[in-house]
Formats: structure tokens, sequence, C-alpha cells
């Protein structure tokens, strides 16, 4: 296992941009190194919501910062790590808590604690200013974190995890398997199993996918089954979505599809699209377009603006109807 690519990896997993990942080395003592990293991000956000009215406000809660420790001895390889943000409160300005987000020991090639749920790996991002709506839709839509273990076999990853529900009999569990190839392309399959409130055990599967085009990428994503609305945040139930109606599971089927273009080695832009087909009674079929452009000023700093559009709300954060994003984020 390359531990350094792998941390690497998590980095740029943690901050969702294809920007370079930074962190601030303290130095090593006894064996272990240290380091900080993180970053802060201010943004304006201009919303003109379809069931209320315009409004503009600001915010820096995705702000962050984390620390790390890497430990080598006895030929291993212990991580710790530690990060927290502050959205603990819910509304912009207002309860501006620190928030844990991971907290977790990885040894060797096990990992237990706080961290991405299994789902979340099943999918090939790109990038997104929306820290709370950008994936939703797809496996990783909930920025879900959650405590779990772990233990990766090459390119296959097992992952057992502290079940959403909170009345079931057995973890939630993933299974990724990730293949790689010539020219940076790469295909991620994943299986996913879980109880939903009714007392079943419902699976469901998805397909991650990244296709180099030069130094452009697209990717692709799908997934169908049931129980998979609490990875989404798609689906009865909205954010917190239960994935059972009347009784019974409920499924849904969705799809992503994003293309990175870089215009040099300063400047790139995206353009998004999710769709997700619930089959259910409550007519929570979702979809939402998305383009941004984005500028490293310098590799540490960057700003850029985004426009998205979402066609059902989910809270008072994202509400149906559009907004405009203008951000500035500082990374260390």
């Amino acid at each position: 296992m390359n531990y350094p690519k792998s941390l690497l990896a998590l980095a740029v997993a943690t901050s969702f941009s294809a920007a370079p990942a930074l962190a601030l080395d303290l130095g090593t003592y006894n064996d272990t190194s240290i380091s900080i990293g993180g970053y802060l991000k201010a943004e304006a956000i201009y919303e003109d919501p379809e069931q209320d009215d315009d409004r503009f406000f600001g915010r820096a809660n995705q702000s962050r910062i984390n620390l790390k420790t890497v430990t080598q001895k006895q030929g291993h390889t212990i991580v710790g790590f530690v990060e927290g943000d502050f959205y603990g409160g819910l509304y912009p300005g207002e309860n501006n808590d620190l928030r844990l987000r991971h907290a977790f020991i990885k040894f060797d090639n096990a990992t237990v604690g706080q961290t991405w749920t299994g789902q979340f790996w099943a999918v090939a991002y790109n990038d997104y200013l929306d820290f709370l709506g950008g994936p939703r839709g797809t496996l990783g839509g909930l920025n879900f974190r959650t405590t779990l273990a772990s233990y990766q076999f090459n390119n296959l990853r097992i992952t057992a995890q502290d079940p959403v529900n909170n009345d079931a009999d057995a973890p939630d569990l993933a299974i990724n398997y990730n293949l790689n190839f010539d020219g940076g392309h790469r295909l991620i399959l994943t299986a996913s199993g879980r109880e939903v409130a009714n007392g079943d055990y419902v699976g469901g599967g998805a397909i991650g996918s990244e296709i180099k085009l030069g130094r452009h990428s697209l990717t692709l994503n799908a997934h169908h089954g049931e129980g998979l609305g609490a990875f989404t945040g798609v689906g009865v139930g909205g954010s917190l979505a239960s994935d059972v109606e009347n009784g019974e599971a409920v499924s849904q089927t969705g799809f992503n599809a994003g293309f990175r273009y870089v215009i040099n080695d300063q400047w790139r832009a995206n353009v998004a699209y999710t769709k997700v087909e619930v089959d259910d009674q409550a007519d929570t079929d979702y979809e939402a377009p998305r383009v941004n452009l984005i500028h490293n000023i310098i590799p540490e700093l960057e700003v850029g603006v985004e426009w998205r559009k979402y066609n059902l709300a989910f809270g008072p954060l994202i509400p149906e109807g559009q907004q405009v994003e203008v951000m500035a984020k500082y990374s260390f």
C-alpha cells in the first residue's frame, strides 16, 4: 500500500477540489510525523427560490482544520486523522459551532473510527462549489460520515458501518472494487446493503467512472436499488430518507454526469447534471444542473462562481429554485 498516495486521495476527497492537496508539516517526533491542514472558505450566495422571496447571504461555515499523524514502526504504518468544520449549527450566521467531520485510525489496510461511508467511495467526483447540495443524488449525496470499520485488499474495500436505521440488527455494508486503467481512466463498482425501517435488509449497486480526455475529464455515475436514499439524500423522508413508504422498501435509480474542462494551469470549468427517479408516491424525483468556473490565483488560493438549480427543497439552506455562489478558498 502506498500510504502517502492513499492519504493524498483522502485529502482530495475531503476538499472536493482538483487543486493540489496541501498540508503544513510540523515535524517528526519519535517515529511520528505530524501535520496540519485544511482551508478557509468564504461564500456569497444569491437565491431565487420558487416558493419564497429572493435573498442574499454570506457564510464561512465550510472552513475546516485537520490534524494528521503518521507513525512508522515495526513494519507497520499507523495514521491518525481528526478534522472539524463549523456546520454545528443549521442556519447561516447562527450557532456556527465546531463539528466533528473525521476522527479515525488507519492501521496498515484497516480503518476504524468516523469517516466516509463505503457508499461515498462509490462516486467519481468533479468540482462543485456547493458543499451541501453538490453531490446530492449520488451515493455521496449527504457528505455522509459515520463510525465504521473497513479493510482494503489491494483494489477491494469492505466496510461495515453504524446503521442509518437506529433499530437495525446488523451494520450497514458496502463493498467497493476499483479498476484503474492506462491513461488515468478508472471504474468503481459498489454493492450496498442496509436494514431499513420496516425490518427488511435491502441492497443496491452503483457504478462510478472517470474518463480522461487529455487534460479534461468526464465523470459518469449511476446507482439502482433499495435503501440508497439514506446516502443520496433523495427519496421518502428527504435529507433523512427512511427508504420506506407504506411499509414497503422504496427503490430508486439515479444518474450523474460531469465534465471538467481544464483551460490552463490556472483556470478550469465544470458542467454537471444529476437525475434521480424514485419509485414512490411522494413524488421525490430529483434533478439538478450546475455550471461553475474556478480560477487558481496561486495553488493555495482559488476563487470561483457557480450557478445551480434544484427542483426539490432540502431544508432552509437548499431551497427549490436557483442559486448563484461566488467563493474564495485558501488552502493550507
